[in-house]
């Protein structure tokens, strides 16, 4: 019998699905300078980047790096599962401009304003002769290495997702980002080694590289940047009531039985999709006889609080 684990922290996406406050939008649906509209220049040469056709346009061998405050700050916790993510329409016509070996152009920053800080979770592009690739990093420091999907064709737009995970509950913290462009496989990384920084306070564009090598002409549409409610429940704290959540975490029998009340469950795959949700007493069991064999998320509310587990049907 193989042996599942309970991961909290793997999957700390699921417990924050209910608590998500917005902080930033744009559309872009405006004409001119990005500084006039939000925006403000930390970097390089001030007014370049300008929007038009209700999108947000990078030029090849620009140099101005904005950024854009959220409402509110988020800070990043002690003790604390900490989680926020930013959403985007991206498109590249071509290569002109585009570094073969990657750059990025799009982040989290720790500061708003004229000061640069400290960015995370950033979004990653580079170019061949017949398509552009997006990437993802969780932080610079270190000798990091980007994250890479598949090539999409010049002239394809890429809806991405990046998340970037802070979990401040176990002894050494640890930073993650993911990224999901439009259906391809979930991409995750954590070669960056430096700490996450206290807050994030923005998301922040960048122009890098030159005319012939570097972020290239891009255009950004619909960015939405969004926070999470911190989540305090620790692994201490999970191993203290999963003996009252899923019994039989190896599922051979078409049913998942539960030790407790569990209120809101919902039942996931590893890439997202919600396939099954209930509500259960005390020793019940829940029929998962029409879901697929393999490995599924469960998460519910135990005693007010929020509980994650990984399950295996057979």
């Amino acid at each position: 019998m193989r042996k599942i684990f309970t991961v909290l922290g793997l999957f700390t996406a699921f417990a924050f699905a209910n608590a998500q406050t917005t902080v930033l939008t744009d559309d872009f649906s405006y004409t001119g300078a990005l500084t006039a509209n939000g925006w403000v220049s930390h970097s390089g040469t001030a007014n370049q980047l300008s929007a038009s056709s209700g999108v947000a346009n990078l030029v090849a061998g620009n140099t101005e790096d904005v950024n854009k405050a959220f409402s509110a700050s988020y800070p990043l916790n002690a003790s604390v599962l900490n989680k926020a993510d930013y959403s985007a329409t991206i498109n590249v016509a071509n290569s002109t401009g585009l570094t073969t070996t990657g750059d990025y152009f799009l982040t989290f920053n720790s500061n708003a304003g004229a000061t640069g800080g400290t960015f995370n979770a950033r979004l990653y592009i580079k170019g061949s002769a017949t398509g552009y690739t997006l990437g993802i990093l969780n932080n610079g420091a270190g000798t990091a290495t980007p994250t890479y999907g598949a090539e999409i064709p010049y002239g394809t737009p890429a809806n991405v997702l990046v998340t970037y995970i802070v979990d401040n509950t176990v002894a050494v913290p640890t930073n993650t980002a993911t990224l999901q462009i439009n259906s391809q496989p979930l991409l995750s990384n954590a070669t960056g080694t430096g700490t996450a920084t206290g807050n994030i306070a923005s998301v922040a564009i960048r122009q890098g590289g030159n005319a012939t090598s570097g972020t290239g002409n891009v255009s950004i549409d619909n960015l939405i940047a969004r926070t999470y409610a911190n989540a305090s429940l620790a692994i201490s704290d999970l191993n203290k009531t999963k003996s009252n959540f899923v019994k039989n975490t190896f599922v051979q029998d078409e049913e998942i039985t539960f030790g407790s009340d569990v209120k809101d469950i919902k039942i996931y795959t590893l890439t997202g999709q919600v396939v099954k949700t209930a509500s259960v007493k005390e020793g019940s069991s829940l029929n998962v006889a029409e879901l697929a064999k393999g490995n599924y998320i469960v998460t519910g509310t135990v005693n007010n609080q929020p509980v994650s587990q990984k399950i295996l049907k057979d």
